[in-house]
């Protein structure tokens, strides 16, 4: 027997579910041929059009309290709709791990969690309730960030939802939901200069853009500033230098690190600043099956530690 697929819409209230819910299913074709049932968590800035979601084939209920939505109720509501797919607008402020490991029922299978995020409040939220941003990232497979302008800094948003989750996809959507790409252009350096020097607020943007796209940066020179992570094991005269990132708290770390060779690297002591010049090439890596970023030093100097040497993305 064929599981139900449901489809698990997080983010903070006024993010722009319901509107993504109803855009594609009015306009994407997406219920067409389905039963589609959405379950609405809590009221959104944009009523659901119910007469033209019956049109479509798609009932909506609508759950406000956390006790409510348990496993007795979603087994109500699939006998008396018996729904081919399922959609639910979560409630930002609710855990969506306990949604997928204890309520959702054996007749249910989350196939995708989807997340939307207004650009124009992105910092407020991740700055101010980051636990609850945590939950709404780590577990999903598309981040939607919508209304965004000319003045979106893509790429440190970008930054700080790779952090949290390294393999979501990142989607951009201008204020009139049409996608917007990114571009080398968002970047807070020039990639047509052959001489980088990343500036410390920047790291974090450098070391994603760079693991994320190498042969962009094969034969640049890079200045950049960081901590002795340690000796690589695998490379000779290798040492990793990096920065944390702060996940959550400061009891939940992500090294952001860069693979450098030096005829020095032996003598250097782990935890100790540096401030490292050199040049990218680019190595295969079997264990991931793809070219990695070396930096080959010409110069290294002992550096000042930061007065935060954790990494923003802002």
């Amino acid at each position: 027997m064929n599981k139900t697929r449901v489809y698990l819409f997080t983010g903070f209230l006024e993010s722009g579910k319901s509107s993504f819910i109803q855009d594609t299913l009015l306009e994407q074709g997406f219920g067409e041929d389905e039963k589609t049932l959405i379950i609405a968590c809590e009221e959104g800035e944009v009523a659901f059009d119910i007469p033209g979601l019956e049109k479509e084939n798609a009932s909506v209920e609508f759950i406000e309290n956390e006790e409510d939505l348990n496993y007795e109720t979603l087994l109500h509501l699939h006998q008396k709709y018996q729904p081919t797919q399922v959609m639910i607008e979560y409630n930002g402020m609710w855990d969506n791990t306990k949604f997928v490991d204890e309520i959702c029922i054996d007749q249910w299978q989350v196939v995708q969690i989807l997340t939307t995020i207004s650009a124009e409040t992105f910092d407020l939220y991740y700055n101010n309730m980051r636990g609850q941003f945590v939950y709404h990232i780590t577990g999903s497979d598309l981040v939607i960030v919508n209304r965004c302008d000319e003045n979106t800094k893509k790429y440190p948003i970008r930054g700080s939802i790779k952090s949290l989750n390294p393999m979501c996809q990142i989607v951009y959507e201008n204020k009139n939901r049409q996608i917007e790409d990114l571009t080398v252009n968002d970047l807070p350096y020039n990639l047509n200069d052959d001489y980088i020097e990343v500036n410390d607020m920047d790291y974090g943007i450098f070391c994603m853009h760079i693991m994320e796209n190498p042969q962009i940066y094969e034969n640049k020179t890079i200045r950049i500033k960081g901590k002795v992570i340690g000796r690589d094991k695998l490379i000779e005269n290798g040492f990793v230098l990096g920065r944390q990132a702060m996940v959550c708290c400061s009891d939940d770390m992500q090294l952001l690190g860069l693979v450098c060779i030096s005829k020095y690297a032996k003598d250097l002591i782990k935890d100790e600043w540096l401030v490292v010049d050199g040049t990218i090439s680019l190595e295969y890596d079997e264990s991931i099956q793809s070219n990695i970023p070396i930096l080959h030093v010409d110069h290294l100097e002992g550096a000042k530690p930061l007065e935060n040497e954790y990494v923003t993305f802002d």
